[in-house]
C-alpha cells in the first residue's frame, strides 16, 4: 500500500519526499524544508503510538539530548513538535552514508579501522556523559558512517530516543528493561538504571562485533542472551580471528567486564587508551576519501517568485501576439493585471521569508557555536575529573598497601619488644639483647616511615577528591548555563519559525491566486498558434504552471 504520509506537509514547511526506514518508535523520511530549501530527515512517531505519552516524551528527550550534547559525531536536531492531528516529529540532518551494521555484515573489520570508528564514538559518548546524557541503546544500527571533510568513516551517532538525562526522573517504572538485548550491559538486564558504564559495555559489544563479525553472546532466545550478559564470560575475540592483537583484545574484554567498576573509569579514560593504540597503528587507505566530482548537465529551471514573474512577462507577450491590436478579453486583461500585482506582493513576502530564513540559520549557527563552546569546556573539565578519579584510585591502592605495611611493621615492633622483655627477665645481657635492640630500632624507623608515607598519601587522596569535587561543581554550573541558554534560544527560534510559518501561509495564498490567474490565461492563450513558441520557451525556462496542492497549505516552491 502507498504510504499515506508521503507528499504530506509537516508544520507548513517540510514536505515528506521518501521513506528512509522505520524502527520500534518512529518512521524516518527524507524531507525538504521548502522555505529555506534544506534537505532534512524527519522522524515521525509511529502513528499507532501517537496517543502514548511516554513515547512522545521519549521523542522530546531525543531532541533535547542530541541538541544539548552538540558534538560533531552526534546527529544534529533542527526542530521538533507535533502536527495539528497529533503526530510527534523531529527534524534532523540528512545523512547519506552507511550504517555500521551493514559494514559489519561484510565481515571482520581490520583493527585500525575499527579503532578509528571506536575513537569517534568514544569522544561523542564522553561529551554526552559529561552533560548528563546516557544513550542506553548504543548499537551498530545507531552508528552512521559518512564520507565527510575528505575522509571516510566519519561517525554520526543517532537515535537518542532511549537517552536518559541523569538528573531527570525516569519515564518508566523502576526495574523495567529497555534497550536491545544483544548490546545490554549486565546491570541493564537486571532492570537497574543505565549509567555511562553501561554505554561503555555496549561499545565493547560493538567493538567485539566489528573485529569478529560476530556477537559475543548469541542464542535464539533473547532471554538466554540477557542471562549470558549477566553470568557468562565472552569467548576472546581471537578465538574467531586469531590475528587480533593482544592489546586490542584486552581492551574489548575490559569493556565487557560484568562489574561496571572493572571497566574503564569513563569514556575519557577509554579515549586516551584508544588514541594510544592508534598512535602505534599505521595509517590505512580507507582513511582518505576522494571528494565527489560535480556532474555536468543543464541548468536548473528558475523557481519560486522569479518563475511567476517570468511567466507574467511571457503571458504578456502571448497576449500581445494573440491580440496585436489590443482589445484582449476582459478576463484575460484582469488575469494578467492580477499576475503582475500578485507577483510583486509574492516578491515582498519572499524577501521577508528570506530575511527570516537567514535569521533562523543565524540563530541556529549561534546556538551551535554556544553549545560547542560550552561543550568543549565541559569536555576539558570532564577529562580533569576522569584523570582525578584515576589518581584517587591509584593513590587508594597505594594507601591500602601502606596500611598493610604499617600493620606488618607494628607487628614486628611488638614482637621485638616481647623478645627484649623475655631476654631481660632471663638475665641475658649479651649479644642477643644488643641485636634485639638494634632490630627494634630499625623496625621503629620503618614503622615511623610507613606511617608518615601513609599519612601523606591519605592527605593527597583528600586533596585530589576536593579538586575533583570542585571540577564537578564547575561541570554542573556549565550544564545549568547550557540549559538556560537552550531555553532562551528555543524561545527566539520559536518566534522566527512562527513568522516563517505565517509568511509561508501568505505565500501559499499568493501561489494559489497566481495559479488561478495562470489557468485563465492558459485557457485563453495556450491553444493559439501564435503563442506556441513563447509557450515552449516558458516551459523550458520555468516550466508550465502546474499547481501542487498536496499538504496543509504551504506553498510549492517547485511551481
Amino acid at each position: 500500500m502507498a504510504d499515506p504520509l508521503l507528499g504530506r506537509m509537516i508544520h507548513k514547511r517540510f514536505r515528506l519526499e521518501a521513506l528512509l526506514g522505520s524502527g520500534g518508535m518512529g518512521v524516518v523520511y527524507r524531507a525538504r524544508h521548502l522555505l529555506i530549501d534544506r534537505v532534512v530527515a524527519i522522524k515521525i512517531l509511529q502513528p499507532g503510538k501517537k496517543g502514548a505519552d511516554h513515547f512522545r516524551a521519549w521523542f522530546l528527550r531525543e531532541a533535547r539530548a542530541s541538541n544539548r550534547v552538540n558534538h560533531a559525531n552526534i546527529v544534529e536536531i533542527y526542530d521538533y513538535g507535533e502536527t495539528d492531528d497529533g503526530l510527534a516529529f523531529l527534524v534532523m540532518e540528512y545523512l547519506d552514508g552507511t550504517q555500521l551494521n551493514e559494514l559489519i555484515a561484510r565481515g571482520p573489520i581490520p583493527a585500525p579501522r575499527a579503532l578509528d570508528i571506536i575513537e569517534q564514538c568514544t569522544a561523542a559518548l564522553g561529551r554526552a556523559h559529561d552533560l548528563g546524557v546516557v544513550h542506553r541503546d548504543f548499537k551498530p544500527d545507531n552508528v552512521f558512517l559518512l564520507d565527510r571533510g575528505g575522509r571516510k568513516d566519519f561517525v554520526k551517532i543517532l537515535d537518542f530516543g532511549l537517552a536518559r538525562m541523569m538528573q531527570e526522573a525516569p519515564l518508566t517504572a523502576k526495574g523495567a528493561v529497555f534497550g536491545t538485548p544483544e548490546y545490554m550491559s549486565p546491570e541493564q538486564t537486571r532492570g537497574e538504571d543505565a549509567t555511562p558504564a553501561s554505554d561503555l559495555y555496549a561499545l565493547g559489544v560493538v567493538f567485539y562485533e566489528m573485529l569478529t563479525s560476530r556477537l559475543p553472546f548469541e542464542a535464539p532466545d533473547r532471554g538466554v542472551v540477557m542471562e549470558q550478559h549477566r553470568s557468562t564470560n565472552p569467548p576472546p575475540p581471537s578465538r574467531h580471528v586469531p590475528t587480533i592483537l593482544p592489546m586490542v583484545e584486552a581492551m574489548v574484554l575490559r569493556l565487557l567486564e560484568k562489574d561496571p567498576a572493572r571497566r574503564y573509569t569513563d569514556a575519557h579514560h577509554l579515549h586516551e587508551e584508544v588514541k594510544a593504540l592508534q598512535r602505534m597503528a599505521p595509517r590505512s587507505p580507507w582513511e582518505m576519501a576522494t571528494e565527489p566530482s560535480v556532474a555536468g548537465g543543464r541548468l536548473p529551471r528558475v523557481g519560486g517568485v522569479a518563475a511567476w514573474s517570468l511567466r507574467a512577462t511571457m503571458f504578456a507577450r502571448m497576449t500581445a501576439a494573440a491580440y496585436p491590436g489590443g482589445g484582449s478579453p476582459a478576463p484575460v486583461t484582469a488575469a494578467l493585471d492580477n499576475m503582475w500585482k500578485l507577483s510583486a506582493q509574492a516578491a515582498r513576502v519572499e524577501g521577508e521569508m528570506s530575511a527570516d530564513a537567514a535569521a533562523l540559520e543565524g540563530l541556529e549557527r549561534k546556538g551551535r557555536e554556544r553549545r560547542a563552546q560550552i561543550g568543549r569546556r565541559v569536555e576539558e573539565l570532564g577529562r580533569e575529573v576522569s584523570q582525578g578519579r584515576r589518581r584517587v584510585v591509584e593513590l587508594s591502592a597505594r594507601r591500602d598497601y601502606l596500611a598493610r605495611a604499617v600493620d606488618e611493621a607494628r607487628g614486628t615492633v611488638t614482637a621485638l619488644r616481647g623478645r627484649i622483655s623475655a631476654l631481660e627477665v632471663a638475665g641475658e645481657m649479651g649479644a642477643d639483647l644488643r641485636e634485639a635492640y638494634q632490630a627494634l630500632g630499625a623496625a621503629d624507623a620503618r614503622l615511623t616511615a610507613r606511617k608518615e608515607e601513609f599519612d601523606d598519601v591519605e592527605a593527597r587522596i583528600g586533596g585530589e577528591m576536593s579538586r575533583v569535587a570542585a571540577v564537578e561543581s564547575q561541570l554542573s554550573a556549565h550544564r545549568a548555563q547550557l540549559e538556560q541558554a537552550e531555553d532562551s534560544m528555543e524561545t527566539d527560534l520559536g518566534d522566527v519559525r512562527r513568522r516563517l510559518g505565517e509568511r509561508g501561509e501568505e505565500a501559499a495564498r499568493f501561489d494559489r491566486d497566481l495559479m488561478v490567474s495562470s489557468e485563465v490565461l492558459m485557457a485563453a492563450l495556450a491553444g493559439r498558434s501564435e503563442c506556441e513558441a513563447i509557450l515552449r520557451e516558458m516551459e523550458s525556462l520555468v516550466g508550465l504552471p502546474k499547481g501542487d496542492r498536496r499538504g496543509d497549505g504551504a506553498p510549492s516552491r517547485a511551481s
